[in-house]
């Protein structure tokens, strides 16, 4: 169910003192299902086992990532930039291309007790074609190796209170390398819909590690 775009949905959310998704609820009771293990603790159930990657691996898996990203966005044709995606007839290309590096944007300018937007906030005005969404790539890029750099190792276990819950910055890490993962699927299905080639696309077993959902559009 797309719940962005139901009414009866987004009520029962208000219900909850909230409007972010995606939740888990029993009764009056809801917590947020961004974390598979924080669900598995809401359930009384057992976890998942995973264990996250290294934030030196996570983060040359995130760059690898927006690199595919963009690459898939130089093959569309200049016209397609308008296409909507599935399930999501609000969102075009141009969004869609956008988000991916805004996840990255938001992940470095995140602070204690901050609204976490991960990615969603407006497309500027200035960002009208693919090249300009590959240009933000490059600076997004360029700013998140530097950012990591610049980060001692104790940085990754500090936990950091944000509207998406308390975690550390690993598990934030973790969480925008997959995010944007995700969507880089998404846009490499769209151009296979728009009927044209896709240049070297990360490998199934490229993304072993990530907590990605199992199908392109979940």
């Amino acid at each position: 169910m797309d719940v962005l775009n139901d009414p009866a949905a987004m009520a029962r959310l208000q219900t909850f003192g909230q409007l972010r998704v995606p939740i888990v609820t029993i009764e009056d009771r809801w917590a947020y299902a961004g974390d598979l293990d924080d669900v598995a603790d809401f359930l009384g159930i057992a976890r998942t086992g995973h264990r996250m990657l290294p934030p030196r691996r996570l983060i040359e898996k995130y760059d690898a990532i927006l690199a595919a990203a963009q690459r898939y966005l130089r093959a569309f044709p200049a016209e397609a930039i308008g296409m909507t995606v599935p399930r999501r007839e609000k969102r075009d290309m141009r969004e869609l291309g956008y988000h991916v590096f805004a996840i990255a944007e938001d992940l470095m300018h995140l602070k204690d007790g901050d609204e976490y937007l991960q990615g969603t906030g407006p497309v500027p005005e200035t960002v009208r074609s693919f090249d300009d969404i590959i240009a933000y790539g490059d600076e997004m890029r360029r700013r998140l190796r530097d950012w990591f750099t610049c980060r001692p190792a104790a940085f990754w276990s500090q936990t950091c209170r944000t509207s998406y819950g308390a975690f550390s910055m690993h598990k934030y890490l973790e969480r925008a390398t997959w995010h944007s993962g995700q969507h880089s699927r998404q846009i490499l299905e769209m151009l296979r819909l728009a009927s044209a080639d896709a240049p070297d696309p990360l490998p199934a077993h490229f993304f072993a590690g990530l907590p990605l959902p199992e199908r392109i559009w979940d």
